[in-house]
């Protein structure tokens, strides 16, 4: 978890199978609840159905204090995913960090 220009960010990389799933759960559990901007780096090759569905469960937490999250750093593989399953309507996809952070100050203006 690091903070970039005010917003948070978590960073994942190799994949998100079965047996470290939880991993995902316990980085948004140890998020600030004071926190409404959240950039997920998600450089990961694999994701499971569980994963996705904690994925989901901070959009819905974010939204509802009137916060975003922005994910980045999509590989093909997740990429197809998350657009079969229709999340990235729901959730903003962009391609790298910088670009997550840009999305963040253009909303505020």
């Amino acid at each position: 978890m690091k903070e970039k220009e005010g917003i948070t960010v978590l960073r994942f990389y190799g994949s998100i199978g079965a047996a470290n799933a939880q991993k995902l759960k316990l980085a948004f559990q140890k998020l600030p609840e004071e926190n409404d901007r959240l950039i997920i780096n998600l450089g990961v090759s694999f994701i499971t159905s569980e994963a996705i569905g904690y994925l989901i469960q901070i959009y819905k937490k974010y939204k509802e204090k009137k916060g975003d999250i922005v994910l980045c750093n999509i590989s093909d593989n997740v990429r197809t995913v998350l657009e079969m399953i229709r999340l990235h309507k729901v959730i903003t996809i962009v391609e790298n960090e910088e670009k997550a952070v840009a999305y963040f100050y253009q909303e505020s203006k």
